[in-house]
């Protein structure tokens, strides 16, 4: 079953862009992983929030990635520079234009 994992962290706005340039990093690393199907990235306004929306072939896919010791490297380097909320969520439901 294909998920979503939503990465939204809360970031002190002058780091954001240090954030934005850590995720891109590890994104270099993930795109590698069987079972990953692509990521869009997306900076607030406001320069608080982040958030990273990847899409997996399934759980079990996404969670190989925090067993990856380079991943979770980079991972560390993200969660000291801004607090994480993330979610694994499934579809149910699309909408689009009439």
């Amino acid at each position: 079953m294909k998920v979503t994992a939503l990465g939204i962290f809360t970031v002190a706005a002058e780091k954001q862009q240090d954030l934005v340039e850590a995720i891109n990093r590890a994104g270099e690393v993930v795109r590698k992983f069987p079972g990953f199907l692509g990521s869009t990235l997306y900076a607030s306004v406001d320069g608080t929030r982040v958030v990273n929306q990847s899409h997996w072939t399934s759980v079990e896919r996404h969670d190989a990635v925090l067993e990856d010791p380079e991943a979770m490297a980079l991972v560390e380097v993200m969660f000291a520079i801004a607090k994480l909320d993330p979610i694994i969520c499934v579809e149910r439901g699309e909408f689009n234009p009439a």
